[in-house]
């Protein structure tokens, strides 16, 4: 099955990685890919406790300040400045920011003792270094994501420097330029705290990923969904919902998994009838659903629960129902839209193709479950039980023979992969870290959550929109990672002053921030499929945005009744919670397709929307007489709508075969 479409995934992914990256020839191609595979070799290194072992005692801060030194240098290697920039030589000026980029990362490294011991000393070389380090933060954001968000940290840096003069309730605390500098160079509650995110969990978890990737782990999950759901009808677009949102657990990346496994499954999807838009539709929000699909989730979750203190299992289980929600009406969509057009199965020769390969298929298995059993029964932390799964998973995955081909070469790709998605993160990281510093320094994180509630006027659900909104706007064109960590030091705070649980804050941050991949105007997923497709991305962003409303539905949902987070001490609250949710998902999917078991008018498509979104109100604690009500009118109306819909295809069955025998 895969060996067919390997050409094409391949195609995929050079052409993106031309487009993205530079590839030097000769003596500088060669210093170009030591620096990318030292990246995580160090960062596994250190994550061990090597050094410990080795007797060599250092500040965690020196071996970030290695990391940023290694992450600036091969990314201004590694990415041209603009689209005419050339991609087989390193222009001069490249140079110079590349070997900027290690003096500014080598001083913490060598000097970080000392800066230990009197970090509060303002000195010539430290503001020199930490404006050079600010300025290649800003280009370096500049070349991935674009003016707006340079334009965005730009201001925040005026703030932190003009603070005392911004009106009520902006005004911060005065801070010089060259303490501000130095804090957010220097100070570990700044900026080398975001780093360490990226240097530690994000680094395990990425090399997981691409260890899973690189030995054929992806191609196994989608093999097996093709086996399971292809002879279905639709079945093509179901195996990519399956296999693209276990695949998305494990990379962590939306776009990286649409060109992945979208150039399997979107061909499939057309050759079985799906217009190319909504095949890459389905495949856009199938890959960007994976961050939110415990037990793995992505990346983020991660994240989120070192920000919050708490342990990952906490933040997978409260993950569960919201994520099984989501790809149900998801799932269900894909159902009811095949039904409506016609849509088939596979053809017996894709299955049979999927079903040979499935006997290796089982390794991926034991690999996601050692992953799982570090995390939760063992609970090691997230970085070690990345690193330990990841040398657990590559011996199980060489026991299929198809991963047994070029080990060293596939080995180096899953290094050099690794980097090359760290630098993109760990730049954006940068700039977050920036704005982290200067809300540390100048009070700003306060000030902001204290406007953001005015603006909301006590109003929870006014101030729900507006972080969404913000979520979104901040979150576009950037990966879920570092669009959540900006988010989260922005936007957490005001939604917990309004008495929102914390937890529930930072999920309803992290599924607007994995909602911004397939919303427009940017839509980085959809832009990706699109390239598969050969469709409109626009056109593409807003099918999906169609397939995937329930994850704009349901953040509003679990803020006002955490039992939907399994955070009610009430079995009951949250069993008719899921139960009603379930039932509604349904009813809210055959409003959106506008098919059950024959088209659906348009009023009757918004009465089965009114009713499945009466049912997807949570229950409240202690459950109330208004949601008893409000939960009653939704299955009734779905009832009715039902009982109508299988008496209207009864009359017409009945009339069809009068005819018919007439």
């Amino acid at each position: 099955m895969f060996t067919k479409n390997k050409k094409l995934r391949n195609n995929g992914e050079v052409k993106k990685d031309k487009k993205c990256f530079r590839f030097l020839p000769g003596r500088l191609g060669l210093l170009q890919r030591v620096i990318l595979l030292s990246i995580p070799i160090i960062g596994i290194l250190f994550i061990l406790n090597v050094h410990m072992y080795l007797k060599l005692y250092i500040y965690t801060e020196q071996y970030i300040g290695l990391f940023l030194a290694l992450v600036f240098a091969g990314f201004f290697l590694s990415t041209p400045a603009s689209r005419r920039s050339p991609r087989n030589r390193l222009p001069w000026y490249d140079a110079l920011l590349a070997m900027a980029g290690l003096s500014v990362g080598l001083y913490i490294m060598f000097y970080y003792p000392q800066v230990a011991r009197d970090l509060g000393q303002l000195t010539i070389e430290r503001v020199v270094l930490g404006c050079i380090m600010i300025l290649l933060i800003l280009e370096g954001i500049r070349r991935f994501a674009g003016w707006v968000l340079v334009s965005v940290i730009a201001f925040f840096i005026c703030y932190g420097c003009l603070a005392a003069y911004f009106p009520s309730p902006l005004q911060g605390l005065p801070v010089s330029w060259e303490r501000l500098v130095t804090y957010i160079y220097l100070d570990p509650n700044s900026m080398l705290n975001l780093i360490n995110l990226a240097a530690g969990i994000a680094l395990a978890f990425i090399v997981f990923g691409q260890c899973m990737i690189s030995f054929e782990g992806g191609n196994h999950l989608t093999n097996i969904a093709l086996t399971i759901f292809g002879r279905y009808r639709g079945g093509a677009a179901k195996a990519a919902v399956v296999g693209s949102s276990l695949l998305g657990t494990l990379s962590g990346g939306s776009m990286s998994n649409v060109l992945i496994s979208g150039s399997v499954t979107i061909p499939l999807m057309i050759r079985s009838g799906y217009s190319p838009a909504m095949a890459g539709a389905i495949e856009a929000v199938a890959s960007s659903g994976g961050n939110i699909m415990p037990p793995v989730l992505g990346v983020a979750a991660f994240l989120m629960a070192e920000y919050l203190g708490i342990p990952y299992a906490s933040v997978a289980i409260a993950a569960i129902v919201p994520a099984l929600l989501f790809y149900a009406v998801f799932f269900i969509q894909v159902d009811l839209h095949a039904a409506k057009e016609g849509l088939r199965g596979l053809p017996v020769s894709d299955i049979l193709k999927a079903r040979k390969n499935l006997h290796e298929a089982w390794v991926v298995i034991p690999c996601i479950l050692v992953l799982v059993y570090l995390l939760m029964v063992i609970r090691l932390s997230p970085s070690t039980a990345g690193v330990v799964a990841s040398f657990v998973a590559v011996p199980i995955l060489l026991m299929a023979r198809s991963s047994r081909k070029d080990f060293l070469k596939r080995l180096l790709s899953a290094l050099e992969n690794t980097s090359r998605m760290l630098l993109n993160i760990s730049i954006i990281i940068c700039g977050a870290g920036i704005i982290v510093g200067i809300a540390n320094s100048s009070g700003l994180g306060y000030n902001l959550a204290y406007l953001l509630v005015s603006l909301g006027g006590g109003n929870l659900l006014l101030l729900l929109i507006l972080a969404a909104a913000a979520s979104i706007i901040l979150g576009m064109g950037m990966p879920s990672v570092p669009a959540y960590v900006l988010v989260a030091t922005l936007v957490a705070p005001a939604l917990e002053q309004l008495g929102v649980v914390p937890l529930a804050a930072h999920m309803f941050i992290f599924y607007f921030a994995m909602v911004s991949n397939f919303t427009p105007p940017v839509a980085l997923a959809c832009f990706a499929a699109s390239t598969l497709s050969g469709a409109s991305p626009n056109q593409t962003s807003l099918y999906a945005m169609r397939l995937g409303v329930l994850a704009y539905i349901l953040p509003f949902l679990f803020v006002y009744s955490p039992a939907l987070l399994l955070l009610s001490n009430s079995l009951l609250v949250i069993v008719l919670s899921t139960i009603t949710a379930i039932l509604g998902i349904f009813s809210l999917g055959i409003g959106l397709v506008g098919y059950f078991y024959q088209p659906v008018p348009l009023i009757r498509r918004f009465l089965f929307a009114v009713s499945g979104i009466a049912l997807l109100v949570p229950s409240q604690e202690p459950i109330t007489s208004s949601w008893i009500l409000l939960s009653g009118f939704g299955l009734l109306l779905t009832i009715i709508m039902l009982l109508f819909e299988v008496r209207i295809k009864k009359i017409s069955s009945n009339f069809k075969l009068v005819n018919k025998t007439g």
